[in-house]
């Protein structure tokens, strides 16, 4: 395995880890919030939903009201009939003398009912301050419960945007990871055809020139028409040839700025090498 796989190995490594503790942080922190605002029926898991809670307090709150307003309608009554019933007494009070006991003993009767409708009333009132409050109490409740479902879910939404861009992440590394390995499968084609081993040094690689033998001499030297500043460094290999005619192959020993001198390998010499036979670093097929 190459260095560019051990490395996407890791990546890939890194990804798995991260996707897998994104998927743990959301299962826990996941809450029904539904169950608890709308659950019909208590249970040992849920109790009643806030939503029940809430209507069985407005429920009762109209019962309140509608006793309320049964009371103050039957307080008025009571007035308007000890009106009237004042208002006859003071017209037959002179012939009614006889019935003073009898009538004061009625009116301390409703004294008595007014005295008790009264304090029903406060009781009332009171009971309503009371429902009033503990209304205020659910509605404080509700709103902190909503402001921690939308923290909640600003979360969760935090998180699958962050998912997404992960996952288009990975996508485009597989995607470049899928045209490395093309771009790699190429290159070991042409590597495998021209016969080059891609662990060679390049210093080692000769650019491919072309120049003349300018001079031949002892112990199979000759000197070429290339130098460094062409490219050419010691170690790197010539083929010499005349025409379609290959003479051999030499190595470079000694580089000057425009020219070299190189010693023909006598193993792959196939003729007499001469001054003005062409030299070159690739041949090629013609």
């Amino acid at each position: 395995m190459t260095l560019l796989g051990k490395v996407f190995t890791v990546l890939i490594f890194i990804m798995s880890i991260l996707f897998m503790g994104f998927s743990v942080v959301v299962f826990a922190t996941h809450r029904n919030w539904k169950m608890l605002v709308d659950n019909p029926s208590a249970t040992e898991r849920y109790p009643l939903g806030l939503k029940q809670q809430l209507q069985a307090q407005v429920e009762t709150n109209k019962g309140l009201r509608a006793e309320l307003d049964g009371l103050r309608n039957q307080l008025a009554v009571e007035m308007a009939a000890r009106r009237s019933a004042l208002s006859t007494l003071e017209t037959k009070l002179a012939d009614a003398q006889q019935r003073l006991a009898q009538k004061e003993s009625e009116l301390a009767g409703l004294q008595s009912a007014q005295t008790e409708a009264t304090a029903a009333i406060n009781l009332a009132e009171t009971r309503l301050k009371e429902l009033v409050i503990d209304i205020q109490k659910l509605r404080d409740e509700i709103r902190v419960v909503q402001a921690q479902r939308d923290e909640f879910y600003q979360r969760v939404v935090d998180l699958t945007d962050k998912l997404y861009s992960a996952a288009g992440v990975e996508r485009n590394l597989k995607e470049r990871e899928a045209q490395l390995i093309a771009e790699i499968s190429k290159y070991k084609r042409v590597t495998d055809v021209l016969g080059v081993n891609p662990n060679m040094p390049v210093e080692s690689i000769a650019p491919p020139l072309d120049g003349i033998v300018t001079a031949v001499g002892d112990k199979n030297l000759i000197e070429v028409s290339l130098g460094s500043d062409d490219g050419l460094r010691v170690g790197h290999r010539v083929e010499v040839f005349r025409d379609n005619n290959y003479l051999g192959s030499a190595m470079v020993l000694k580089t000057d700025p425009d020219r070299a001198v190189a010693q023909v390998d006598e193993k792959s010499q196939r003729g007499l090498i001469k001054v003005r036979d062409r030299v070159a670093t690739k041949l090629t097929r013609t």
